[in-house]
């Protein structure tokens, strides 16, 4: 973590506290707790301890990640949330403290008012984001990413190559600043132009006489998720009562229960089939013994919403999604074999084309985010932490016994933030506490982590007052199918979570998220320690290759 004298980052080195070292050396966690007991050390030095740890690179991430779980010091630092409560209400006599309650008052959002931007914002200011903000503006994200451009097209000799080449380049040459308001214009008329460029690159890539092809077989992985939302959609609804479907049906639910919606899509896919098939019969190029059968199978179907048996010879060959809905299930097949027929004609050029479009998606979101922040400044003044440790430093030279005690409820809250950068750090993932006020929580966090196939998955931990431990874990992956699993220790919570799971695949269906599997299962206490099922959840196949997106710098 980048240490230094400003105050916002005021992540102090640790004490020279040699038995600390020396139990942290052997990871004696009970001779910690011990020590921490007898008020010989504390939490916040352990935590500056292991930061040093990991900066020195003394001590690895899974040793460290291991004290950090298996402490009980770390378990017993209490609900942020509440701690933020407790500290509004006492600084509201201190007139000198005044100028930061409106800035607690807009972190304790109520639970019940979340949304999706609530929640985003609500994340990104918990402090837990605090060094990656500062050390990370838009200048260097977009820098990095022209960077890769320039590497990955380096050795393609190609007029759209050279325009690409010579529009990084410029962009190289003309940094961003506040003062120049003519520069920032340029710069930005050159960033579209290079989005532009860059797509022309990625089409010039693909073969001439398998360029339609391309196209369509975009269009048709178009039509699978399109067709798969709405056929999620009627699957939910279809079986409510009426009673029930009126209370939770809005507009777009009404919507795609009409048939002719379902018709309209099996109609444009099979007309979508037959050209796909005509460019195959007219590319030689292109034949494959495969394809074909599998479209006279498809175009004899009178429904692509129905499962179709007769297809299943084909699919063995195929790798198929876990996704059940009949109308993936018909096609996935076809556009698999498309595209590894694609890639095989020239496989090269094919791993650009998909490396291209990823980072022509993060230029775009950086186009966003200057448009959004003109002035590109690190938005610092609502994080938690800056907050924090603005307080603190308010209070560091006051010795009256409230001072004091303010000043240790605003140590304790940066101890548990920093406690949560640590984890991010160290599990190689966000780790970050829930950041609403919530009267039914004790405790919650959420870790969220992505892998480098554009798959996310997020675990939230919940201790609530009347409904016992929760355990959530989702996975996200192809845009918007969701797999979820719910480990619940109360019985009467899992009768709730029955009784209203139709609800929640309308819900998440009503946001474009198409439910692929639900799953209830018990918290057994029991096991919970040596066998924890977001232990298990972390560690299963969906962990390799996670890239963290905290980027907290060491």
């Amino acid at each position: 973590m980048i240490v230094s004298n400003n105050t916002l980052l005021n992540i102090l080195l640790p004490n020279d506290n040699k038995v600390l070292k020396d139990v942290l050396k052997e990871a004696d966690t009970k001779s910690l707790e011990q020590m921490i007991k007898n008020n010989s050390t504390s939490v916040n030095d352990v935590l500056k301890e292991l930061f040093d740890n990991i900066k020195n690179g003394t001590k690895s991430n899974t040793t460290i990640e291991n004290i950090l779980k298996n402490s009980n010091i770390f378990k017993d630092l209490g609900n942020v949330s509440n701690n933020l409560s407790n500290l509004l209400e006492n600084i509201s006599g201190d007139e000198n403290l005044q100028k930061f309650k409106p800035l607690i008052e807009n972190f304790l959002k109520n639970i019940k008012d979340m949304d999706a931007n609530t929640l985003k914002e609500q994340l990104k200011n918990s402090g837990v984001f605090l060094e990656s903000k500062l050390s990370l503006n838009s200048n260097t994200k977009l820098e990095n990413i022209l960077t890769q451009i320039q590497n990955l097209v380096k050795d393609i000799n190609t007029p759209q190559a050279k325009q690409v080449n010579e529009l990084i380049n410029k962009l190289l040459q003309t940094p961003i600043t506040t003062q120049n308001t003519t520069n920032n214009q340029e710069f930005s008329n050159n960033l579209k132009s290079l989005t532009t460029a860059l797509q022309n690159l990625n089409s010039s890539l693909t073969p001439t006489q398998t360029q339609n092809l391309s196209n369509l077989t975009t269009q048709l992985k178009d039509f699978i998720n399109s067709g798969s939302l709405i056929e999620s959609k009627i699957e939910n609804t279809q079986n409510l009562p009426q009673k029930e479907l009126t209370t939770v049906q809005t507009a777009q639910t009404k919507e795609i229960v009409n048939p002719l919606i379902k018709e309209n899509i099996n109609l444009q896919t099979k007309e979508l089939l037959v050209q796909i098939k005509n460019e195959i019969i007219q590319n030689p190029i292109l034949q494959n013994k495969n394809i074909l059968p599998i479209i006279d199978n498809l175009l004899k179907m009178p429904d692509l919403f129905t499962k179709a048996d007769s297809l299943q010879t084909f699919f063995s060959n195929n790798n198929l999604s876990t996704f059940s809905n009949n109308f993936a299930s018909n096609l996935t097949p076809l556009l698999n074999s498309l595209k590894e027929n694609l890639e095989s004609l020239n496989p090269q050029n094919f791993n650009i084309q998909n490396h291209l479009t990823k980072l022509v998606d993060k230029v775009e979101h950086l186009i966003q985010d200057m448009i959004n922040n003109p002035k590109n400044e690190a938005k610092i003044s609502d994080d938690m932490k800056s907050v924090l440790l603005q307080m603190q430093d308010e209070l560091a030279s006051k010795t009256d016994p409230k001072s004091q005690d303010l000043a240790k409820q605003v140590d304790k809250l940066l101890t548990q933030i920093e406690y949560q950068q640590l984890t991010s750090l160290t599990s190689n993932s966000n780790y970050v506490y829930l950041p609403f006020f919530w009267e039914m929580l004790e405790d919650g966090n959420i870790s969220m982590k992505k892998t480098e196939e554009e798959k996310f998955f997020c675990q939230i931990n919940l201790t609530l007052k009347d409904f016992g431990k929760v355990d959530l874990m989702l996975a996200l992956y192809d845009k918007n199918k969701l797999d979820l699993t719910v480990y619940a220790q109360r019985e009467h919570f899992k009768v709730a979570i029955r009784d209203n799971m139709q609800k929640l695949k309308i819900a998440l269906n009503n946001v474009d998220l198409i439910p692929v599997n639900i799953k209830l299962l018990d918290m057994k206490e029991e096991n919970k320690e040596e066998n924890k099922p977001t232990q298990v959840y972390m560690n299963n196949a969906y962990n390799q290759n996670i890239s963290s997106g905290i980027d907290i710098r060491v």
